[in-house]
């Protein structure tokens, strides 16, 4: 893959962390799962392209989705919340340049910075849309849910 497409996915699937902390590992590990990359299959990193791993991250994915409509969930932008994100956003970042044979450390800094951006973008942007009238937190929380998702899903088939 050319090294721009590859930049591409990792500040795609980065920003994608910085929505749901599990939804970008999920959509990798799916994805690596059915088409298994050889890079990774000789790394620490191959992991992420077990079944078993593509399973557990589906279940971490939908408890975080239920937990984020729960009234008193804390804000993404707190200490340990912000942390899974980039924690997140780097590990895939990893995970897409060690496939294509590149710096993992490249890929550490690149998907935790997209990570981290879009945390602070997406928790500024769903306070200011919960300010319009009629409009309900677990709907934006839904439509949320679905960019990420949808996002993740095109970013890895482009």
């Amino acid at each position: 893959m050319k090294t721009s497409n590859v930049i591409l996915q990792t500040v795609g699937l980065g920003a994608v962390a910085g929505m749901r902390a599990t939804m970008a590992p999920m959509v990798a590990s799916h994805y690596l799962s059915n088409h298994p990359n050889p890079a990774l299959s000789r790394s620490a990193l191959r992991f992420i392209q077990m079944p078993v791993t593509a399973m557990i991250t589906k279940l971490l994915s939908v408890a975080e989705i239920t937990g984020d409509k729960i009234p008193n969930s804390p804000d993404r932008i707190v200490p340990a919340q912000l942390l899974a994100r980039v924690a997140s956003g780097a590990f895939v970042g990893a995970t897409i340049f060690k496939a294509n044979k590149l710096s993992v450390i490249d890929g550490i800094l690149l998907g935790g910075a997209s990570a981290l951006a879009a945390t602070f973008a997406s928790f500024y942007l769903r306070k200011a849309i919960d300010k319009v009238p009629f409009v309900k937190d677990p709907i934006v929380g839904v439509v949320e849910d679905v960019v990420a998702l949808g996002t993740g899903i095109s970013i890895l088939k482009a």
